[in-house]
């Protein structure tokens, strides 16, 4: 029987692989070209939608939704047209939470609307560590 140690060893060769296997395509795109006052934007927009929520301000938080769609709208193109198939991914994930959100928010049901938006911020820092530069966090 294998013990723990010797499946980690087996193991380990192959996840080294596939990290360095991945790392070179997030290190050869290109973001010069990436809108960061949307991101500014973004980023300021996030850190107000669930309190927005929290506090039943129906007005603001779907404001803040709209921003936040567009935001994510506009990322899943850009990383569409970069190849960029995990940023993607997050972008549609972040827009069906955002979608829930505003759904919830039109029941009045803020409870489930703050607790769906707090996934977002999730979502961005997940894209950020793949491709936000080292030097602008």
């Amino acid at each position: 029987m294998m013990s723990t140690r010797d499946n980690l060893r087996k193991a380990a060769p192959i996840a080294i692989a596939l990290l360095f296997s991945a790392a070179p395509v997030v290190a050869a795109i290109d973001l010069h070209d990436y809108d960061n006052d949307l991101m500014r934007d973004l980023d300021k927009t996030i850190k107000y939608f669930e309190p927005d929520l929290t506090a039943q301000n129906a007005d603001a938080a779907k404001e803040d939704a709209q921003v936040l769609l567009d935001g994510f709208k506009y990322t899943e193109g850009y990383f569409t047209r970069k190849g960029a198939q995990d940023a993607v991914e997050i972008s549609r994930k972040g827009l069906k939470v955002i979608s829930d959100v505003l759904s919830n928010v039109d029941s009045n049901n803020f409870e489930a609307a703050a607790a769906a938006a707090r996934e977002a911020p999730e979502l961005c820092k997940s894209c950020h560590d793949l491709y936000k530069p080292r030097l602008a966090r």
